[in-house]
């Protein structure tokens, strides 16, 4: 385990940023707004006085980074999502590259999700698909190469025949040995909402799931049928390389579904403070107060679930937390260690990504990378190899923001303005 002073730092070299285009963007933004308030009061539109970009609420919300890794998908605060098409020459000089989007939709409404299909590769453009949940709209399929909406999937309330807005979005992409099998599998994709996980296919243009997992027995009581189920919106998907589902809530609870989603119940457990408590006694937890700032001892809702590369444990990501928990789901079932200094006590999501790590000063195993408040990204390695409060080995430079989260090793910043009297 390591302390703050030996822990290493260094500055990595960058060579692409948005800047330029996010300031050109926060701009047209302000006129936007300025010109319609204008003419709504009757006057004439006049020039926008200079204003601080900083000032807009036009942050990065969200970006994954494309399964071939030749672009990245950014959800902005405005409503809109942009492909970046990494250029071929991205690691020759001048550095850093300006980025500009390579395509922009925009959205009626928020988007609470996104996820690439799994074959998504640049080369061939039928394949480059993705999926976004847009607030009380039916689930759509874009592409980067289209201006329009390549497919939509309705989920609706049989009871209020309102739409629900899924809250995470997965593709069933686990590798099989049957080529065939594995190809039927990318045609499905999973959505989480409040107590349901729904498996859509993505060839079933315009009707609604194929099947549906409820996680509680009852929709009327968490407590009917003996307190089996989770009650809660599914935040998070993850599909391990074995096939088994993860599922956490904001409620804080994860349940573990076999047959890639389609199978039993595996286990149910919650990331209650009792449990906090007794990891913190045999030195797991580390100290309350100084993970969280607030003395809570504990998170408000689970926002990621990464699975290590041996499918055995599983990383549970929180938001308004100092810090991150790995679980052995498949031994002994109990929290393994705690990755502490995250520092995200926020409310907002900050992303952390798994990678297949080698060896490293813990010993092999894999990498955890989050992003910080402070604009920091830090790393943990060694993941399922080291028990009890882990610090991090290493932390770089991300972003010059307030909030920097994580994309593989691709760093975005945003930020949520607040505003007095707002």
């Amino acid at each position: 385990m390591l302390g703050e002073s030996s822990r290493q730092s260094f500055e990595p070299l960058l060579v692409a940023s948005t800047n330029s285009h996010n300031d050109d963007s926060i701009r047209e933004d302000q006129e936007t707004e300025h010109n319609g308030s204008q003419e709504s009061n009757g006057k004439a539109s006049s020039p926008l006085p200079h204003k601080s970009p900083d000032l807009a609420n036009n942050y990065f919300k969200n970006a994954q980074w494309s399964p071939d890794g030749t672009s990245i998908l950014a959800s902005r605060a405005n409503n809109t999502l942009e492909t970046y098409v990494l250029p071929p020459d991205l690691l020759s000089t001048p550095n850093p590259h300006s980025l500009s989007p390579y395509s922009t939709h925009h959205l009626p409404e928020p988007s609470y999700a996104t996820a690439f299909s799994p074959t998504f590769n640049l080369a061939d453009p039928p394949t480059c698909l993705y999926l976004t949940s847009p607030r009380s709209l039916p689930l759509r399929l874009l592409s980067p190469f289209s201006p329009s909406i390549i497919a939509s999937y309705p989920l609706i309330n049989p009871l209020t025949e309102a739409y629900i807005t899924p809250h995470s979005l997965l593709f069933d992409n686990t590798n099989n040995n049957n080529a065939s099998t594995n190809n039927a599998s990318s045609n499905h994709f999973f959505a989480g909402s409040d107590s349901c996980i729904s498996i859509f296919d993505i060839t079933r243009n315009g009707q609604g799931p194929l099947s549906t997992l409820p996680t509680i027995p009852s929709r009327r009581k968490k407590l009917v049928g003996g307190g089996v189920g989770m009650k809660g919106i599914i935040s998070a998907l993850a599909l391990s390389s074995n096939g088994i589902l993860a599922a956490g809530t904001f409620t804080r609870w994860i349940g573990l579904y076999d047959g890639r989603g389609r199978g039993g119940t595996i286990s149910l457990f919650g990331l209650r403070d009792r449990d906090q408590d007794r990891d913190r006694d045999r030195g797991v937890g580390g100290d309350v107060e100084e993970r969280t700032g607030s003395g809570s001892g504990s998170g408000s809702g689970i926002t990621q679930l990464l699975w290590s590369e041996c499918g055995r444990y599983l990383v549970v990501v929180e938001r308004g937390s100092d810090g991150m928990g790995v679980w052995d789901v498949r031994g002994s079932g109990r929290r393994l260690a705690w990755l502490r200094g995250r520092k995200a006590i926020t409310n907002q999501r900050m992303g952390a990504e798994i990678v297949a790590g080698g060896a490293s000063a813990s010993g092999s195993g894999d990498q955890v990378w989050a992003g910080g408040t402070d604009g920091r990204i830090r790393v943990w390695t060694g993941v399922g190899q080291v028990e009890g409060v882990v610090e991090a080995e290493c932390e770089m430079w991300g972003h010059d923001g307030e909030f920097c989260f994580v994309v593989s090793l691709v760093g975005f910043g945003g930020r949520r303005e607040e505003r007095e009297g707002g």
